[in-house]
């Protein structure tokens, strides 16, 4: 199944795969993707879709920019322009997708930055 609703995957999906410029960016179980988001687009959408199962807390956090032309992709990773993770060698480099924890892969080099964040925010809730 291809959707861009997070509540349809959460609900039906066991393993998810999310895309970014024609690619995947990260693949984990559906819970393990809700509960420890390894790349920063994907923290980008759970925080930017309202939750239905919990008191709204605070304003959604938008992903800012716009997505990239596909037609002219550079080296580096295609999220770089819109990412608050990114490094130098995010606009040089795509990073592939490696395993971060089991069976769950991600395709960023700040990925455990990433981690830190999401149980950031969850210690917070």
């Amino acid at each position: 199944m291809i959707t861009h609703n997070l509540g349809v995957v959460a609900r039906y999906a066991d393993r998810v795969f999310v895309m970014y410029a024609g690619k995947v960016i990260e693949s984990a179980s559906a819970a393990e993707l809700y509960a420890n988001p390894r790349h920063p687009y994907t923290l980008g959408l759970l925080k930017s879709v309202p939750r239905l199962d919990e008191i709204r807390k605070e304003k959604l956090d938008p992903i800012e920019g716009m997505p990239p032309d596909l037609i002219r992709l550079g080296a580096g990773c295609p999220f770089y322009p819109r990412c608050k993770f990114h490094v130098d060698r995010c606009k040089e480099e795509n990073p592939p997708l490696i395993t971060v924890a089991e069976a769950h892969q991600s395709a960023c080099w700040e990925w455990e930055r990433v981690a830190r964040a999401t149980k950031g925010d969850q210690e917070a809730a």
